[in-house]
């Protein structure tokens, strides 16, 4: 089975859950035998090297178009005029990329499309029509659900909010007619499966949930854990992970410094310079590093505070795979079928985040034996090879469709 695969981004390294996600599924499919055909848009041309060590990694190819999808003045100003196509469709919309696209499917036989994020629904759903080949919208969220909780942090009367609001109104609506075209909705989740048969029963969705690698993130028993050390790694080129961030370090941290000497480490990349000053009792920003299971395996507890998101923080996944604890806010931790047994633990305000930390600080042993939960937890749920043998079965099943 050959396969073409859609991607609004370029998915490599491998630095935040989407890169993640997209490359971690195309390299499980070649694994399970499927030939690969990666296209995606970049804001910036990657290097030579870096496509070289993608393709050495999935074992897919990959063809990367220029194409800058940042929110711009213009594009924004232009979407207020459109009353059927959101922001989010339209900057993703680029000639040059549907021409290579149609041109790759007259040179070779396709058997199947994914379509990774509902941003690149319209390229899959023309090739579809035009080749007569499945397709599949692989949903890592549901898009207009991340936008309405952004509309909804700002005041009622703030004019961002009315635009946000309109975004995700029209979102919705591309999100459910796309949804609806498709062969299948693939969902991490099955709270998005449950949220798009909501919004309409004839979707045929279904939850095939993301993978970790459990050979790059696992427990290294020779390491011993600082009992009060905390870490979080993200990507803080999206605003709500800092705000997030911002949020912890000022109504959390300085509790639990105060009565624990608790240290919170950050990792990822473009993070803000504040975070590394050690301004802040207790903060210490690290910034990228190489070896992010060394540094997991460092700490007793991850945490993961988020206010505005949808589909699953893979972080938590990889955090829960190295044998730590997650404490996370109810949004951070949506799409996760883990229970406080199995290692995660939600919180929904501040002083549940300083009780809850402050009691596995107080008691390592208990923080020890919610990480063994949350390995096992990955193991028996989180496995890429079975994720991609279900998209191979469900792109049989179209053919018969």
């Amino acid at each position: 089975m050959r396969l073409l695969q859609l991607s609004p981004q370029f998915p490599f390294p491998l630095t935040d859950g989407g890169k993640i996600s997209i490359a971690n599924m195309s390299k499980a499919l070649v694994e399970q035998g499927c030939a690969v055909d990666v296209f995606c848009l970049t804001k910036q041309m990657p290097e030579s090297e870096l496509i070289i060590q993608f393709e050495a990694y999935t074992g897919a190819d990959i063809q990367c178009i220029q194409h800058d999808t940042g929110n711009s003045f213009r594009a924004i100003m232009s979407s207020l005029f459109d009353g059927t196509n959101p922001l989010y469709v339209r900057k993703h919309r680029n000639k040059l990329f549907e021409q290579a696209i149609m041109q790759h499917l007259q040179q070779n036989t396709i058997d199947g499309i994914i379509c990774d994020h509902s941003a690149m629904a319209e390229y899959g759903l023309q090739a579809s029509r035009i080749c007569g080949i499945p397709v599949i919208m692989r949903m890592h969220n549901i898009e207009h659900v991340i936008w309405q909780r952004y509309a909804d942090r700002f005041h009622e009367l703030d004019p961002r909010r009315l635009y946000i609001q309109s975004q995700a109104a029209k979102l919705k609506q591309k999100e459910i007619q796309f949804a609806a075209s498709m062969n299948y909705c693939a969902m991490i989740t099955s709270h998005d499966v449950d949220v798009l048969h909501s919004m309409e029963r004839n979707i045929n969705a279904i939850h095939i949930p993301v993978g970790v690698d459990t050979l790059t993130f696992y427990p290294k028993e020779q390491e011993k854990s600082i009992h009060n050390r905390l870490i979080h790694a993200t990507t803080y080129d999206w605003i709500h992970n800092v705000e997030a961030v911002d949020w912890f370090i000022t109504n959390v941290l300085p509790s639990i410094n105060t009565s624990h000497g608790a240290e919170l480490h950050l990792l990822g990349k473009h993070m803000p310079e504040r975070y590394k000053n050690n301004s802040t009792a207790g903060l210490i920003g690290h910034g990228f590093v190489e070896d992010m299971n060394a540094m997991l395996n460092t700490a007793s507890m991850y945490i993961a505070p988020l206010f505005v998101g949808a589909g699953v923080r893979i972080k938590i996944l990889e955090a829960m795979a190295t044998g730590l604890p997650v404490i996370a806010s109810r949004i951070s931790a949506e799409g996760i079928q883990a229970n406080r047994e199995d290692g995660l633990i939600i919180c929904d305000d501040a002083d549940q985040f300083i009780k809850e930390i402050s009691g596995l600080i107080m008691n390592p042993e208990e923080a020890n034996r919610l990480g063994g939960n949350a390995r096992s937890f990955i193991l028996e749920h989180h496995s890429w090879e079975k994720s991609a043998q279900q998209m191979i079965t469900l792109f049989k099943t179209a053919v018969n469709m």
